[in-house]
């Protein structure tokens, strides 16, 4: 997967990308299949054409899979980054505050040890 496909903000526009494009294919694809005409030119210009909209369909639905795995993926083993910069800046604010607090209590028992 992209590195730029680790963060929430570029995945929800990936996945609205994709669900964009599988809803236009399908609507295309309805639409060009509820158009009756006897001439055979045009009926077949539009089997071409269902032709190539399942095939794009198929293509999105295809790709929608691939992000759904490689999200999953990304996410068993820990490199799916999908916290928002607040919950990150709190987390380490909190690793920064067990370190001192660590910290402290090293200084405390050498300086005790010392006596």
């Amino acid at each position: 997967m992209e590195s730029s496909l680790r963060n929430f903000a570029s995945l929800k526009t990936h996945i609205d990308k994709l669900q964009t494009s599988l809803v236009t294919r399908f609507e295309n694809l309805v639409a060009t299949a509820a158009l009756e005409s006897t001439d055979y030119n045009t009926t077949s210009a539009n089997a071409l054409h269902m032709q190539e909209e399942t095939a794009a369909l198929v293509r999105a639905a295809e790709d929608l899979l691939a992000l759904t795995r490689a999200m999953q993926e990304l996410w068993l083993f820990g490199q799916l980054d999908t916290l928002k910069g607040g919950a990150r800046e709190g987390r380490e604010g909190d690793v920064e505050g067990v370190a001192r607090g660590v910290e402290g209590w090293v200084r405390g028992r050498e300086g005790s040890a010392e006596m």
